[in-house]
């Protein structure tokens, strides 16, 4: 493929998806320049604050864990590819690697939290009243299920993160990622009707 049909292809990513191409640009200028990475840090802080502390529960915590994933973002910025996902997805899967490795090295359970807005969501979906019995029931089912299907659940219902961008973060393809989070959702509903 000549340079045209190089330019003409990621020219078209970028105007079919008006978010990635903000974030592609940006992408580039710290790849050239890494004092353009803040930018990027601005625009993402708070949601990847927010999806760590979800799982963390703690503030002080949170916050280191977060400072490493922008700074692996920071020393790896070179070696991010643009593969049809939004920048953010690139920094999720960071961000859930560093998670992981909290609680690896800290012998802990992660714990899924769930706000009640987000039950009534979900309840939704499985097709139950909102009420709040099955809310409390919600959040026992979902602790009895592996942490696997439980994150599955997690990203897709209360990141709101597209299969596509799901599969990204686990390495693996958005149709994948769609069958395996329906797989949890039956699994869930399963436990969730047990009670």
């Amino acid at each position: 493929m000549g340079i045209f049909g190089l330019y003409f292809v990621i020219t078209k990513r970028t105007l079919t998806n008006p978010k990635r191409s903000k974030d592609f640009k940006l992408v580039v200028n710290a790849q050239k320049n890494s004092n353009y990475f803040g930018l990027l840090y601005n625009k993402y802080y708070r949601s990847i604050f927010a999806y760590i502390f979800k799982k963390i529960k703690d503030k002080e915590n949170t916050a280191d864990i977060t400072s490493k994933v922008f700074l692996k973002a920071l020393l790896n910025i070179n070696k991010y590819e643009d593969r049809g996902f939004l920048f953010s997805s690139w920094l999720y899967k960071i961000a859930s690697n560093e998670v992981n490795k909290y609680y690896r090295e800290n012998s802990k359970i992660q714990q899924v939290d769930l706000q009640e807005k987000d039950a009534i969501v979900f309840l939704n979906e499985i097709d139950s009243d909102n009420k709040e019995q099955n809310i409390k029931d919600l959040l026992n089912s979902l602790q009895k299920l592996p942490r696997e299907q439980s994150d599955l659940i997690e990203m897709r219902f209360f990141e709101k993160l597209s299969f596509n961008e799901i599969g990204e973060l686990l390495g693996i393809t958005g149709n994948n990622a769609k069958i395996k989070t329906y797989r949890a959702i039956d699994k869930l509903k399963t436990i969730f009707f047990k009670k």
